[in-house]
């Protein structure tokens, strides 16, 4: 599949210290609008990820598969009053998002690994129908909770988003104790584009010490630390 301007975006992945991530935030929000859904920009994601029973979206991103999928559900402030599926489908360095609500009562159902709701989907090519057509021939279950603290800034041109990510802990479930999955002082930049990075965006970047650009997810390092091994 060919990614094409109109349903793909870029995506990069940066691991910063504190002191970095403060410096660029600084940078960032002189120019940058902070979330249009919170006025400081500022809040807190939970993402319920799922996987087959081979673990084939561990392995596939893990072993650098340029074309593949992960299924999650996303709620935010720790509120459960809105939540959504989401299918992150990613070609090499290009993402493309699609979702669909979610109940309480769905959700719930999930995660006992019931999906027998989405069957009325089949067919339909949505992220249910996707989502239950990979349970029917490899099963399906609700594997890592992550929840961190975002940052989020947006700028027209380009359709450019820079987040900031920090306390990133993880765990089996929802109610479950968790473990941190990076340490105290690292903060994960997103930055997210259309066709083009305006020059403003690159310039604001010039000059921060990157620790190193992310070739692992979030997911990845949930799975890792969950199992107690280093990332």
């Amino acid at each position: 599949m060919k990614p094409t301007a109109e349903r793909y975006r870029f995506e990069r992945k940066y691991l910063l210290d504190k002191d970095a991530a403060y410096v660029l935030s600084q940078r960032v929000s002189k120019i940058l609008q902070p979330d249009a859904s919170n006025p400081d920009g500022l809040y807190n994601i939970s993402s319920l990820y799922f996987d087959d029973y081979y673990n084939t979206s561990f392995y596939e991103k893990r072993n650098g598969v340029v074309e593949r999928d992960k299924f999650r559900v996303r709620f935010y402030n720790g509120c459960l009053d809105f939540l959504r599926l989401e299918r992150k489908h990613k070609f090499d360095a290009y993402i493309y998002k699609d979702s669909a609500p979610v109940t309480l009562e769905q959700f719930e159902m999930m995660c006992r690994k019931e999906y027998h709701f989405m069957r009325e989907s089949s067919g339909k090519g949505d992220v249910f129908d996707k989502f239950y057509t990979i349970f029917t021939t490899k099963g399906m279950r609700p594997v890592a909770m992550i929840n961190y603290q975002r940052q989020a800034y947006t700028y027209q041109a380009g359709n450019v988003r820079i987040t900031f990510d920090s306390d990133l802990s993880a765990s089996t479930g929802v109610k479950t104790h968790s473990v941190s999955i990076l340490p105290y002082n690292n903060v994960i930049l997103e930055v997210k584009n259309d066709r083009f990075l305006p020059s403003v965006i690159t310039d604001l970047l010039t000059g921060i010490p990157f620790t190193q650009q992310l070739s692992i997810s979030k997911f990845i390092m949930a799975k890792m630390a969950l199992q107690g091994r280093a990332i």
